[in-house]
């Protein structure tokens, strides 16, 4: 292994904490996007539920999303409102078709496996298809939306597919990129109808929108046959097509066209779904970079058969906070992603292996009460077999009781973050002593440098990952799960293989020839810091987190990062804070300003846009192009605990600049 930097030795006594340690009074519905008042904000899901096919059956809704290399595959989401979802199960435990996705002989499967999945419910009876990168179109069957689901391979390959049952019965597959064509099926969905059938053309990408023009999403609707399509990718755009006749020919529109409030990102692959009530609801994916990509909705409606999203008189816009589907049935708070006492036999929905595990080399029955893994050899986090991930989670933490008494020399065992760099946070045992260290991992690094290390003597040991709101990875540790030490720099990984960066419990050896050791977790506890869109006035806000907005563009100055700012500020252009939160009457109020020039003026009203003025800031002159924080005086004596702000610039704004704001 590559020692990158030099290891310190310390010793602790350690006194370790009781079982559990309070875990179960998280309440990971805290993350719901719903916020209480009728409305919920963009993402639903802030985490990485990419290429989401969504249907309806009574008053229950239905989603599946991509899962690449992760197993079981295909999660299975349930909700009743299309906001608070809940994992309930997946298409399938494993796909064993290729060594690779089973990480033998060191051959891995990353980016591939499946994606853009689609799901449809006809008489009774569930379907999931799935392009395989490596293996063809395969189709998930039950009657039950949860599975178990059998599986039926193809004998072709269907590309991105749509499915699509008519109202005869008949079942087609839309297929393919910039040319989609479209493929009958066998009535009982095992198979191409014919294996000879190449597929029939009826859309090509439009000019200027040639680029990633898959995902098909495909419905009938009035007579009219439409089919939902991405373009452009990462700064994409949704488009629509629409025809008489199934196999056309069809006209092609732009449906949406945003950024929404993410910078340079655009949205992507998605369709739309009728609630019991009949409102109708489009949905898409934008990609979040670190996070993964998130499913958003958006009010639509139909004008002359033709749907048109966006708020009214905003055509082909998304929103960022709206007000709820207006569903009957009853709701309440929930999401998907969620702590672990790992109590039970079976692994919570929410988890997924890195790659098909080995069976036999995890556990949860072998020390009741935690989840076991048995080391292998590994030359790093990349090729280690039975590593447990779970999607991360936006402002959130996650913290495991690791007990370290079964490992064996050149074990190495803890917590950490899958991603385009692997970050490992764990246990090393060497020369029979236990080294706390953090190890850095990826595909181009053949074996891991040990970029912390830090001798420890104990048995149990609290690993705790947070992810911070500018994306990053701060660890810590605990012998008690009071006291927190901080542990190495503040890291960066990103999006990768087509997924989000995620969570991991992992255990393997980098000795060949000395894996029989094992690590016990004893519980994961997911934590987070903002529901919706609640913000805790006395911290630092964002501007790039409103509600909504008038003018103005949004910067993101780094690639692929999420840290942004707000520029292109005119005169009476605004921005509104729906539920800010404060502890108690604020005394100043703090604002982090670039290129503010005298007579540039922000006032901040309560509750509409000519309500109250509670302050009026008048800006002072700065230096070109550095940011500072410049602070106001509020006298006012009339802030509530919950508050909707709008912050109004005025007067000479030209050049003016603001990332974010809090209150004292």
């Amino acid at each position: 292994m590559k020692n990158s930097v030099l290891l310190l030795v310390l010793v602790f006594v350690v006194g370790c904490s009781s079982h559990k340690s309070n875990w179960q009074d998280n309440k990971t519905s805290s993350f719901s996007s719903d916020n209480g008042d009728g409305t919920y904000t963009n993402p639903i899901l802030r985490a990485d539920y990419p290429d989401p096919d969504i249907i309806r059956v009574g008053e229950d809704y239905y989603m599946v999303s991509s899962s690449f290399v992760a197993m079981p595959g295909i999660p299975i989401l349930h909700s009743k409102d299309l906001i608070n979802w809940k994992n309930i199960g997946h298409a399938y435990d494993s796909i064993t078709f290729q060594p690779q996705y089973r990480m033998e002989d060191g051959k891995t499967a990353y980016s591939r496996i499946c994606w853009a999945p689609t799901f449809k419910y006809h008489e009774g009876i569930f379907y999931i298809g799935v392009n395989i990168k490596d293996d063809g179109f395969v189709m998930f069957k039950s009657t039950k939306p949860e599975g178990p689901y059998t599986m039926h391979k193809f004998s072709k390959p269907l590309y991105d597919p749509g499915l699509f049952i008519d109202e005869d019965g008949k079942k087609y597959v839309t297929h393919g990129m910039n040319k989609i064509l479209i493929t009958r099926i066998k009535d009982d969905g095992t198979d191409v109808l014919n294996p000879d059938d190449n597929g029939t053309l009826i859309i090509t990408a439009p000019e200027n929108y040639s680029r990633y023009f898959e995902g098909c999403h495909t419905y009938k609707r009035n007579g009219w046959y439409y089919v939902f399509n991405p373009a452009m990718g990462y700064d994409g755009v949704q488009m629509v097509s629409r025809s008489r006749n199934l196999l056309g020919p069809y006209e092609t529109k732009l449906l949406i066209k945003d950024d929404i409030n993410y910078a340079g990102a655009g949205v992507h692959q998605g369709g739309y779904i009728e609630t019991l009530e009949g409102e109708s609801w489009a949905y898409t994916f934008q990609d979040k970079d670190y996070l993964g990509r998130c499913p958003m909705l958006y009010p639509m409606k139909w004008v002359n058969d033709w749907p048109v999203v966006g708020p009214d008189g905003k055509s082909e816009k998304g929103v960022v906070t709206y007000k709820k589907p207006a569903v009957k049935a009853k709701t309440e708070l929930q999401y998907p992603q969620e702590s672990d006492d790992f109590d039970s036999k079976e692994l919570k929905q929410v988890w997924e292996f890195n790659h098909v595990p080995q069976r036999d080399k995890w556990s949860l029955t072998d020390h009741s009460g935690h989840f076991r893994i048995y080391s292998q050899y590994a030359s790093g986090f990349y090729t280690a077999r039975n590593s447990l991930t779970q999607k991360v989670s936006a402002l959130s933490s996650s913290t495991v009781l690791l007990d370290v008494n079964g490992l064996k020399e050149g074990d190495f065992a803890g917590s950490g973050i899958m991603g385009s760099q692997m970050y490992q946070l764990g246990v090393f045992k060497k020369e029979s002593s236990f080294y706390l260290e953090i190890h850095e991992g990826g595909k181009n690094i053949e074996d891991e440098n040990v970029l912390n290390s830090l001798k420890i003597d104990g048995q149990k040991i609290y690993l705790k990952t947070e992810i911070t709101k500018k994306g990053s990875i701060l660890f810590y540790y605990s012998f008690d799960d009071k006291k927190y030490n901080r542990f190495g720099d503040e890291l960066v990984s990103n999006f990768w293989g087509f997924l989000g960066i995620r969570h991991t419990l992992f255990c393997y050896n980098v000795m060949k020839g000395n894996s029989n050791g094992y690590a016990d977790f004893d519980f994961f506890r997911l934590e987070g810091t903002q529901r919706g869109n609640h913000y805790n006035a006395f911290s630092e806000v964002d501007f790039s987190q409103y509600d909504d907005r008038s003018g103005m563009q949004l910067i993101r100055p780094i690639a692929k990062r999420p840290m942004q700012y707000v520029s292109e500020i005119k005169e009476d252009d605004w921005m509104v804070f729906n539920n800010l939160t404060f502890k108690k009457q604020p005394s100043k109020f703090k604002i982090e300003i670039q290129n503010a020039k005298q007579g540039a003026v922000v006032e901040i009203r309560k509750g509409v846009l000519s309500g109250k003025l509670i302050i009026k800031c008048e800006l002072q002159n700065q230096e070109k192009d550095q940011w500072e924080v410049q602070s106001f005086d509020i006298n006012s004596k009339e802030i509530k605990e919950k508050e909707k702000l709008f912050f109004v610039f005025k007067g000479q704004c030209q050049g003016l600049s603001v990332k974010s704001f809090f209150f004292e």
